[in-house]
């Protein structure tokens, strides 16, 4: 009997290795954003170095994302203007969490680094925010949508 793969057994290597990225991306934005997980909350406040981390998890997140969509759509299908706006929102979406995440040691933030420590405030916290919302949508713009048969 021919038995139809399932959904495990029909995602390719680069998937795989895609949505383990995600998770472990993921995992490592948790960290940044609470370290007292592992007890590394060493300062209070939030530290460059905690910014940092939290932008490397968004990062492994938006790539994985990307790969994943990139993996699972149709190749042999022409590529759509939908699927370039997505593309590019994704990465507006890590710069603008990078630049609002940054914004006091960037100096365009209210703590410059000279001055102060640097502080995640509300307005930081909402252009990240903002980021992961553009970087989620044009995931779901890049991403093949569902689209039937009709050739039955």
């Amino acid at each position: 009997m021919n038995k139809k793969p399932t959904l495990i057994e029909d995602l390719s290597q680069l998937a795989r290795a895609s949505v383990a990225t995600v998770v472990f991306g993921f995992t490592v934005f948790l960290i940044g954003m609470f370290p007292v997980i592992i007890n590394l909350d060493l300062n209070p406040g939030v530290g460059i170095l905690q910014l940092v981390v939290i932008l490397l998890g968004i990062g492994m997140m938006t790539i994985g994302g990307y790969a994943y969509a990139y993996e699972t759509r149709h190749k042999t299908m022409v590529r759509r203007l939908r699927e370039d706006i997505g593309l590019r929102l994704m990465a507006t979406g890590y710069v603008v969490c990078a630049v609002s995440g940054l914004a006091d040691v960037l100096g365009i933030g209210s703590h410059n680094i000279p001055s102060g420590l640097p502080f995640f405030g509300l307005w930081q916290s909402i252009g990240l925010i903002m980021g992961l919302i553009f970087i989620a949508i044009g995931v779901l713009l890049y991403s093949q949508r569902y689209s039937p048969d009709h050739n039955n």
